[in-house]
This record gives structure tokens, C-alpha cells and sequence, in this order.
């Protein structure tokens, strides 16, 4: 996974800001991954796809989730370094689905092209959401499917889950094997209190800026959740797999901190009408 961090769970952004913690100065960045959770069923997660970039050597750089047959929802702070002004792809970046492996098995996939959001601030983190649009179908199976999006907006507490790639350590690796955790949505009122807690109990200055009305947060206690490299990542539903959100930042990880995702129920019309096939 890869969001943003500075003592988030859910950091998986390919780039960083400045945010320095008052203890040691490490980076609030954007690149996290899964924390706590257990390696994932072949299967499992068959709209997961793998972000990676590099021509004889492939590194990788963010998950994502298949919506249709051209289209991969990632994390625009995932996109932001590798696409042009015009949103042509750069730095040979590809896209890898139906393995759980992301430098194993597969089908690898060209991209034409990247959109993210018109309104994406990289130094607030808001409005985290892109597209990728293949070169080709995406060819569906038990292992490929697309997720099934909600627009519902949520506003309670419910069984959610997320799969990545991402550390299990703050600024580790990313693990070869794709890794799930269950965990719990927070209300907005709640994501703000719990927020706010750790903020003022770690000291820590200037944090982002929580935007409930197109941010929704999960926490299950220390130890679970997200990190680098889980960032683009699908947050979803346990009772009906719906998508609900995109892992876009928090602080690494699993620190005892609200992780942090873009809200699909926002971006309806940004995503239906960038969709293609």
C-alpha cells in the first residue's frame, strides 16, 4: 500500500511532503502498507492491481482496483511523478492484475493514459483519486474482476477490509505477497476526536487538514492497518465487497492513528465519466 505518512497507517505515495515529527524527523509521507493483517487467498481480491514502474528492473509503486475493462482506480499522489502534462505515462509504468504476487505471474499491462482529479492538492492530500487507462481489455476471470463501487456516503461503523502490497513496518519494503486486514470504519465524529487525540498526544505539529465530507477513516487499534506502499489501495466492505474508498494517507503505521482514505461516494461523477470500457 502507499499513502501519505507521518505517524499514518495508510501511506502509500509514491512522493512525500515535509512534515517532521517533533521525536526523530522522520517524513509525514504518502506510501503505506498493510500492517498487522494476514497474507491473502489466491483469489481473494481479484480487482487488485499492482502499479509498477521501470524498464529491465520493476519497482514497485502503488496498488489499485479494476472499475471496467480499460480503467484501474488508484490514488492521484500515486500517479502525480509518473505521468505528463497531457497525462501521458512515464517512467514506463505498467500495470500488473490477477496475481498475488505483484513481481510474479499475472498479466502485465501498457498504459495510455493517467487523469487524476482537477482539484488534487498534493500538499493537502485532498481530492487523492486518478484513473489509469489500459491499452487493452482487461481480460476477466476467477482471478480478474472488477470491484463493485458504492456511492453510498457512510456514516457508520461497519466491517471493512483492505489488501496491499505495503510495509508491515514504517518506510520497510513492500511485500511480495499481497497482505489483508480487517479493520472499522469511523464515523466522521469519531475520525475527527481520535485524530485530534493522537495529534495532541504525540506533539505533533501541523498535521493535513481532515476533510470527513470526502474522507473516510478506519482504526481497529495499534498494530493494524496500513503503510507505504498500500496507497491506491481499495478500502471495501466486508458484507457485500462493495469499494468505499482509496487508501490515500495517515501516519506509519499503525500507530494508534485513524488511517485515511478518499471517499468514493465524493468522486462519483469525476470517476463515471473518466471510466472507459
Amino acid at each position: 500500500m502507499d499513502y501519505k505518512t507521518g505517524l499514518l497507517l495508510v501511506t502509500l505515495l509514491v512522493g512525500c511532503f515535509a512534515l517532521p515529527t517533533p521525536e526523530n524527523g522522520s517524513l509525514f509521507r504518502v506510501d503505506p502498507r498493510i500492517v498487522g493483517g494476514t497474507v491473502a487467498a489466491p483469489g481473494s481480491h481479484p480487482h487488485m492491481a499492482a502499479l509498477t514502474r521501470g524498464l529491465l528492473i520493476r519497482s514497485f509503486v502503488c496498488g489499485g482496483s479494476i472499475i471496467s475493462p480499460r480503467t484501474i482506480l488508484t490514488a492521484a499522489h500515486c500517479i502525480i511523478n509518473n505521468i505528463d502534462r497531457n497525462g501521458g505515462i512515464t517512467g514506463n509504468m505498467r500495470v500488473t492484475v490477477g496475481t498475488n504476487r505483484w513481481n510474479r505471474g499475472g498479466t502485465e499491462l501498457h498504459l495510455t493514459r493517467g487523469v487524476m482529479h482537477p482539484e488534487y492538492n498534493h500538499n493537502t492530500i485532498k481530492n487523492d483519486v486518478a484513473v489509469l487507462i489500459a491499452s487493452i481489455n482487461i481480460q476477466y476471470s476467477s482471478l480478474v474482476q472488477p470491484a463493485s463501487l458504492s456511492y453510498a456516503f457512510i456514516n457508520e461503523n461497519l466491517p471493512v477490509r483492505a489488501a496491499g502490497w505495503g510495509a508491515v513496518r514504517a518506510f520497510g519494503p513492500a511485500q511480495d505477497e499481497l497482505l489483508e486486514v480487517d479493520l472499522t470504519s469511523l464515523t466522521p465524529q469519531q475520525c475527527e476526536d481520535d485524530m485530534r487525540t493522537f495529534v495532541i498526544q504525540n506533539n505533533i505539529r501541523s498535521p493535513p487538514a481532515l476533510d470527513t465530507g470526502i474522507e473516510i477513516c478506519t482504526f481497529h487499534g495499534p498494530g493494524l492497518g496500513v503503510c507505504q506502499g498500500d496507497s491506491g489501495s481499495a478500502l471495501r466492505r466486508i458484507d457485500n465487497r462493495q469499494q468505499i474508498g482509496v487508501v490515500s494517507w495517515g501516519f506509519p503505521c499503525a500507530r494508534g492513528a485513524p488511517d485515511v482514505y478518499a471517499r468514493v461516494s465524493s468522486f462519483e461523477i469525476f470517476i463515471t465519466s473518466n471510466t472507459l470500457g
